[in-house]
């Protein structure tokens, strides 16, 4: 136990307790003591004990109350009043709380018996503000929490801020208060409903607020009992309502507003269309707004709660089911939100603007929001019975795996140790009983318990440790096993790996993916739809994410499960799916931002961009290849597929700062993954430069500007020495994540297509024959009507928005973006590839043709 005195006293009233690696005097002095001192506390009242931590940064319960037994009789002796606790597990510790995050700001009691007289202020480790600046507002709000409550005039947040509201039950008083609230400019937009799902749930209540003071909440439906009478006034309020409507994470209230209050089933696409257009004609969207504000390599929060919380305070944070709620309280937290809002967009909007975000809030983030709607409320169309047989499919390929596993001679005794193991336990606990070996036979070797694949791999196998967790723990993924597949000889333990990652890949797919697809929505059509969720700002690069489940990680084309679970998605009767990728996207912007002649001479000369990569890997293998000669190296696809595809892996993984022991993982060896590594960065030296560049730039300004000026804040870089031996690895780590949202952010180009191509839909006869249902990497998707006229149409302005390259940084006379739309007849597996600028006439012949050479293939 380790303890600093700032001025000798007879005792204290403020201890400051935090991790032992923290606990230096001069830090100590200018992060907490200072402030404190300016505020009227005097450093004679302060003292600051350690809080010690288990090896590898455990920190378990048991050995923080032990600790503690010790400490606290210390602090009492000492007449410690308060205890700044700079540390969220000791806080929750100490008061009992399952949470820590949501307490900054407040004065708890001590929870521990002998000690309740003792208050407890949550704090931020001075350490923590090295990887992200921004926690210094929560390390001030701790202490001006504690310097209150010494003064005795702590109250906590969030107390009055209300200064006025209607709570109106009433459907008679709607429509008045609904014709007053047009007075105001700006509103403020929050719903509650009783459940995330827009199609499982009505708007219960809707709040509005004029300030971040003041507003009113108005009932809807009665729970689960629709009120038509007020949807109507709502719906009619929104059409006539001219001023800005601001919401907190736009997608989720619009989506729920839009299905209530325009939509008469959930295939109505004509009030779809229209609700999308009424809601999104003048809005904010904060958190949108928030993203911009705050976008970093350190990561932000973006959730209203957690963005008011020095505003508002810990507000029914733990609400899920509103139906807990007395009336009256849901009212307070429904417009607490409301307000909150305002008090969000008060705190960003500016901040925002000055940082020169504006642009990208206006010409992409919000205008994405319509297509994301859209795409959200439409969903992908599924086939069940097809769902029905992939789950069949894995569970039989499961089963296979365990077999394979659970005979292999390897897993049988070991198996036989754990059951020793598991006796040994057992008796241990007997005094005079003992149970034998033959009451253990229900233990088996578990495929899925990580302490299991450890014991096996590293103890009873003895692989050594290649990988950690983040937890410091032996690592067991697959990325791991396939390193110690290519380190082994022996084939039956090759045989035993593979297929320990065929039954981990198969588990992933069949609950990750196939237990979402079971949960699509049967509609009107008699067809089911799968309903997920499609984020704005939920990467650093800008680039959507998605959710329910994650379509960002469907399995890709040529890989083990692709085809099985693209097979799910199938069009309904009269509507065929359709689907259009950039053109190698990502390799193109590359080529372009860095103009690396490597690169660019892909496209200005005809080189094939694996060849020439693999030739740059393995060129020692091809003696018959000339390094300067295009046909040459396009030769290689023929002489050498086999290295030819043995280089795209490497190169995705090393484009996105990958090393050689992540090509390790992929299975090669530890002198080949080192020899790949080293050709790559020799191929690419003029693009590492540039990255470099861009780095530098970053470590003086805090930023990077990635496309469409999107600002990727790096707070580490900017304090640190880079490109040395002594530059820390969090801030080679933060270059690693500014230096892909160079090449990801370009990902928002899919946005901008997809935002120019519902503008030019919205404008057509075909408004509502081709529907948007999914973003996903560079590629968009569609319902389309079947007729040949509107895919026509499709594949002529589709691939117009794709080919928009006016950013000044990717403009070149020869090399362009671009893409190809697909028709996906029957399923989503079953591509078709349309040709640029195809007539109604060749598009049906190309369809012909390619349903002609499935029959021959089939027969």
């Amino acid at each position: 136990m380790q303890h600093i005195i700032f001025q000798d006293n007879t005792a204290y009233r403020v201890a400051i307790l935090i991790k032992s690696q923290a606990l230096n005097k001069t830090n100590l002095a200018n992060h907490y003591v200072m402030p404190l001192k300016e505020q009227g506390l005097k450093s004679k009242d302060i003292i600051a004990f350690d809080l010690v931590y288990a090896p590898k940064g455990k920190c378990p319960v048991s050995l923080q109350k032990a600790y503690l037994q010790d400490l606290l009789p210390i602090l009492k002796e000492q007449g410690v009043e308060y205890l700044y606790v700079a540390d969220a597990n000791y806080f929750k510790t100490l008061t009992k709380e399952r949470k820590a995050e949501p307490h900054h700001g407040y004065v708890l009691p001590c929870a521990i018996d002998g000690f309740t007289d003792m208050k407890v202020v949550l704090g931020v480790n001075h350490a923590a503000l090295f990887y992200n600046p921004d926690l210094q507002d929560k390390l001030d709000m701790g202490l001006n929490t504690l310097a209150t409550a010494l003064k005795g005039k702590y109250q906590e947040i969030g107390t009055n801020i209300i200064h006025s509201a209607q709570y109106i039950r009433d459907a008679n008083w709607v429509y008045e208060i609904l014709e007053m609230l047009k007075q105001y400019d700006a509103l403020t937009v929050d719903t509650e409903t009783l459940s995330l799902k827009f199609w499982e749930t009505g708007v219960v209540t809707i709040g509005f607020a004029w300030d971040q003071h003041n507003g009113v909440v108005i009932w809807c439906d009665d729970y689960a009992e629709p009120n038509s009478k007020v949807r109507q006034l709502l719906k009619d309020f929104f059409y006539t309502y001219r001023g800005t409507l601001i919401y907190h994470n736009a997608n989720f209230d619009m989506k729920i507003l839009v299905n209530t209050l325009f939509m008469q089933h959930l295939l109505d696409e004509e009030g779809k269309q229209a609700g999308i257009e009424v809601l999104t004609r003048d809005f904010h969207d904060t958190k949108l707004i928030t993203y911009l504000a705050t976008n970093s390599c350190a990561g932000n929060k973006l959730s209203l709660k957690e963005q008011s919380h020095e505003f508002a305070g810990n507000f029914a944070e733990d609400v899920t089911d509103i139906t807990k709620l007395s009336k009256e309280d849901l009212e307070i937290y429904q417009l607490k939100d409301c307000l909150a809002t305002w008090y969000v967009f008060n705190k960003h909007f500016e901040n925002m603007c000055r940082d020169g975000q504006m642009e990208i809030y206006e010409g992409i983030f919000k205008p994405s929001v319509r297509v994301i709607l859209q795409m959200e409320l439409t969903g992908m169309p599924m086939d069940m019975a097809q769902v029905n047989a992939a789950r069949q499919e894995l569970e039989a390929k499961i089963k296979q795996c365990q077999d394979i596993i659970q005979n292999h001679s390897d897993v049988q005794q070991f198996t036989y140790l754990l059951r020793e193991q598991e006796m040994d336990k057992a008796n241990a606990k007997l005094k005079k009983k003992v149970k034998p070996l033959s009451d253990f036979h229900h233990v088996v070797f578990n495929p899925n318990s990580n302490p299991q694949m450890q014991q096996f791999f590293y103890d009873y196998l003895g692989y050594p440790v290649i990988d950690k967790t983040d937890s410091g723990a032996p690592a067991v993924g697959g990325d791991t096993l396939m390193k110690m597949y290519g380190m082994t000889h022996k084939d039956d333990t090759k045989e035993l790996i593979q297929t320990i990652v065929d039954y981990s890949d198969a588990g992933k797919i069949l609950n990750t993916f196939i237990a979402a697809f079971e949960k699509a929505v049967l509609k009107e059509d008699g067809h089911h739809y799968l309903h997920g969720n499609f984020n704005l700002g939920g990467t650093v690069s800008g680039r959507l994410s998605s959710s329910g489940p994650n379509l960002q990680n469907i399995p890709s084309t040529g890989s083990t499960y692709s085809k099985l679970v693209k097979s799910c998605f199938k069009a309904p009767p009269g509507w065929v799916f359709m689907g259009a990728d950039f053109a190698s996207l990502e390799d193109r912007i590359s080529a372009l931002t860095t103009r690396d002649p490597e690169k660019l001479k892909v496209y200005t000369d005809g080189f094939d961009g694996h060849c020439l990569r693999a030739y740059g890997y393995f060129g020692n293998q091809m003696p018959d290849i000339d390094a300067d000669d295009v046909e040459s190296i396009n030769s290689i696809k023929k002489l050498y597929p086999d290295l030819r595809q043995k280089s795209k892996a490497p190169t995705f993984l090393l484009t996105y700062g990958g090393t050689y022991h992540g090509l390790m993982g992929l299975g090669l060896s530890e002198a080949e993954a080192k020899s790949i590594e080293a050709n790559y960065h020799r191929l690419y030296e003029h693009s590492d430069n540039w990255v470099k560049a861009k780095v530098d730039t970053a470590a003086q300004d805090g930023y990077v500007s990635v496309a469409f000026g999107l600002r990727v804040r790096t707070p580490v870089i900017k304090q640190c020495l880079m490109g040395n031996k002594r530059t820390p690895y969090e801030a080679q780590a933060e270059s690693r994540t500014a230096g892909n949202a160079l090449g990801q952010s370009y990902g928002l180009l899919n946005n901008r297509a997809g935002i120019e191509l519902q503008e030019r839909v919205f404008d057509s006869k075909f408004r509502y024959d081709i529907l948007p249902i999914a973003h996903i990497h560079d590629a968009q998707y569609f319902m389309v009507r079947d007729d040949v006229p509107v895919v026509e149409w499709l594949n002529k302005n589709l691939v117009e928005c794709m080919e928009w390259q006016e950013l000044p940084e990717i403009q070149h006379p020869s090399v362009g973006l671009g893409g190809e739309l697909s028709l996906f007849h029957t399923t989503w597996k079953d591509e078709i590839e349309l040709p640029n600028g195809a007539t109604g006439e060749e598009i049906t012949e190309v369809i012909r043709t390619a349903m002609k050479k499935r029959a021959q293939d089939a027969a």
